[in-house]
């Protein structure tokens, strides 16, 4: 029963029903109404069973807890961020997103608001859903139980292993980009292994090339996050070209489309397949 109470309010939270604060009160009261039947309580087996469902329910509560700490994010806004060149004269450029969030607005036009008086137009604002604070709750759990490998330090050794024959110049540079504070994910993966073999003289490029994809350490190029805003970034820099993992190509198809985009979208599934495609844009 304690089991199926926490997941009834673990749905309706999940479901934006209730807020995390709402959920984590309902938990501790939980706790002490139960903790309260169990000192009223004088038989031994209403006790054993009282005092393995509060057992129960306080793990539940102390790995819950974390979630006050991102329930004020209400929204987070999406701002144009520069592609980047990390390693000069190779034109290949790295597509992040600015992102910042906003605690407590009511609304996107509030959002708006703020932005327009600082003389910022965002790409992108969302709506902060129960469903992603999460899933970000649990991967910063499992990140300080050493559980799950944060994906930066994962996009690091990938790098690190498809670069190990780069000069030592083009791998500081790698190195300085890796180990900045907020590097916000794994998506330059597949843009530093093109860079570094360009540098290295293992292909050549003329032609500003947008890219963004994680790689695996099979070679695999995977999937990535806020698409609509890197075609954006890429479009708005006047690129030609850019590179994304297969697994977005339908989205891609259907953003390029709806912001009336000119630019040349190649996908790929692999880093093999990337290093075809530069070499193909370069052919024309």
């Amino acid at each position: 029963m304690c089991i199926l109470f926490y997941l009834l309010f673990l749905l309706l939270y999940l479901q934006n029903k209730i807020s995390g604060l709402s959920f984590i009160f309902i938990l501790l009261l939980s706790l002490i109404i139960l903790t309260s039947v169990s000192i009223i309580k004088r038989k031994k087996e209403y006790k054993r069973k009282l005092t393995f469902a509060i057992c129960i329910l306080f793990v539940l509560f102390c790995y819950e807890l974390p979630l006050i700490f991102y329930d004020a994010t209400t929204h987070i806004a999406l701002l144009y961020q520069p592609p980047e060149e990390i390693i000069e004269g190779t034109n290949i450029y790295l597509l992040g997103v600015n992102s910042v969030e906003f605690s407590l607005t009511k609304s996107k036009l509030d959002v708006s608001k703020i932005l327009e008086r600082q003389h910022i137009k965002p790409l992108t604002i969302i709506e902060g859903a129960n469903k992603d604070r999460y899933a970000s709750k649990n991967r910063q759990i499992l990140s300080w139980l050493h559980l799950k490998e944060d994906d930066t330090e994962q996009m690091k050794k990938n790098v690190s292993y498809y670069l190990n024959q780069t000069d030592q110049k083009t791998n500081q540079k790698i190195d300085a980009f890796l180990n900045r504070e907020r590097i916000g994910g794994d998506s330059g993966g597949l843009a530093l292994v093109l860079s570094g073999k360009v540098k290295n003289g293992d292909l050549q490029n003329e032609h500003p090339i947008a890219i963004t994809g994680s790689i695996d350490k099979n070679g695999d190029v995977k999937p990535i996050g806020a698409l609509k805003e890197k075609i954006q970034i890429a479009s708005i820099s006047g690129i030609s070209y850019m590179i994304i993992p297969s697994e977005n190509k339908k989205e891609a198809i259907k953003i390029r489309k709806a912001i009336n985009s000119n630019i040349q979208i190649f996908d790929v599934a692999t880093i093999d397949e990337a290093i075809d495609v530069v070499e193909k844009i370069n052919e024309k």
